[in-house]
């Protein structure tokens, strides 16, 4: 008994010793810079020479902006103005053994967006009165500077590109739209 015993564990070490576990390896290449308001997309791609090997991906580091499928291995979303700047991204693949990770950082450029305006203006006047209407803006670009002007006014009307307002005292001639 103890010799079959001992032709089982000699032919268990054998087959061990003849079958080393190879770690997967993740082939594709990332793409590493995105634009704000714009679709991304990185499917991630690996290869393992153990054949029986299911390989199994996640990830662990994730901006909010992006999403990863497991099954298709496809990194995608869309950044936003408060996306700009550089993300760490890690996507792993697990073998059943090893665990090989990837990491990059996608950066996200920035897209010019209009300025808005936070002011309602004053759309009525009445004649002989002073009217004043200040207005008000943001631009969701950190850092850009708005530049006030007006195309057309009216002759009664001025603009004060400093302060913002637009003002001035309508007269009889000046009863209308404008």
């Amino acid at each position: 008994m103890k010799k079959f015993t001992l032709s089982i564990l000699t032919l268990l070490f054998l087959s061990l010793a003849t079958y080393a576990q190879t770690a997967p390896t993740i082939t594709s290449t990332p793409v590493t810079t995105a634009t704000e308001d714009s679709p991304y997309s990185y499917t991630a791609t690996a290869t393992d020479p153990d054949v029986e090997d299911i390989l199994t991906w996640s990830t662990s580091t994730l901006p909010g902006w992006l999403t990863f499928d497991a099954g298709t291995q496809e990194l995608s979303g869309t950044p936003a103005n408060a996306d700009v700047g550089d993300h760490p991204i890690t996507i792993s693949v697990f073998d059943g053994t090893f665990t090989v990770d990837q990491d990059f950082t996608i950066t996200v450029s920035n897209t010019n967006d209009p300025p808005i305006f936070t002011s309602t203006p004053v759309t009525t006047a009445t004649e002989d009165s002073p009217y004043s209407y200040t207005a008000t803006a943001t631009d969701p670009d950190v850092g850009d500077v708005l530049t006030w002007s007006t195309s057309t006014l009216p002759g009664w009307l001025s603009f004060n590109a400093i302060s913002h307002i637009l003002s001035g005292t309508p007269a009889n001639a000046d009863v209308g739209d404008h």
